[in-house]
């Protein structure tokens, strides 16, 4: 498999025809790989590293450069979809995620795009990164625990165990899943996994999720000014759950990682990506 190659198949893996806007090749390896770094986050340290020691790719999570940030946004607009499964009007989401994408935009504005792919490119290191693929497979992952476990009598408390107990990368993990608003004690309820949308809705998202009637939203991470504000905002039926970025992210990466190992090519972990034993 070369790295476009990798690209397609991890896509199909989670559920896509296509590969996802925000993963990209972008030095392509000049024959198949066999041995290959993968983090969720890489720098050029990573990438020089590789090259000496003889690695034939290195693999990102989060977008790099190029086009997989620059489109990050068609990623961010899944989530009017996710938001419509849960009930939420087109337009209201429509009009929430647009809240969530002017932030995204403006950061991107004054970021320096390119300067990792750039070294990449000027030290010839094949390189590329996998990002919705993986968020997709833990959020199948997530969501099929709630759906097996998940009883009239249940608790948020005993939520957050179910997902200590299945998956070995939150336990191993520094950051573990925690409730960040509202109660452990409240009931489970009505939830929502929202993961897998390119970043987290924040508050203009969230707070229309309770507005129809959730009360748990669990999310792998949120920005402090959005859960002051829902903190602020909310009854004491309703919690937020913060899987943790890093664990939640290794995941997927797992399950990704796993495929190409049975396809005989070797994977070294680094950048925060958490073995699964």
């Amino acid at each position: 498999m070369n790295l476009a190659d990798i690209l397609t198949w991890s896509a199909h893996l989670a559920g896509f025809d296509d590969v996802p806007a925000d993963s990209q090749v972008y030095v392509e390896a000049p024959a198949d790989v066999h041995r290959v770094l993968f983090g969720i986050d890489v720098s050029l340290a990573e990438v020089m590293w590789a090259q000496r020691n003889g690695f034939d790719a290195v693999i990102a999570h989060h977008p790099l450069g190029d086009t997989a940030r620059t489109r990050l946004t068609e990623v961010v607009r899944r989530q009017v979809d996710q938001m419509g499964a849960e009930g939420i009007a087109r337009d209201v989401a429509e009009n929430a995620v647009a809240a969530r994408l002017a932030a995204i935009g403006r950061r991107l504005h004054v970021s320096n795009v390119n300067a990792l792919v750039d070294g990449a490119r000027l030290v010839g290191m094949p390189l590329c990164n996998v990002h919705l693929a993986a968020d997709m497979i833990t959020r199948n992952a997530i969501v099929e625990l709630l759906r097996r476990r998940t009883e009239a009598a249940s608790s948020v408390s005993d939520a957050v165990d179910w997902l200590n107990e299945e998956f070995a990368e939150y336990r191993r993990g520094h950051a573990r899943p925690e409730v960040w608003a509202g109660s452990m004690s409240n009931r489970l309820g009505r939830w929502t996994v929202a993961i897998a949308g390119g970043t987290n809705g924040g508050f203009p998202v969230f707070s229309e999720y309770f507005r129809v009637g959730v009360n748990t939203i669990f999310a792998m991470h949120i920005d402090e000014s959005d859960l002051q504000q829902l903190r602020a905002a909310i009854d004491e039926t309703r919690a937020v759950v913060i899987t943790g970025h890093m664990p939640s992210d290794s995941i997927g990466i797992n399950v990704i990682v796993a495929g190409l190992e049975e396809r005989g090519i070797e994977v070294v972990r680094t950048g925060g990506l958490l073995a699964p034993a």
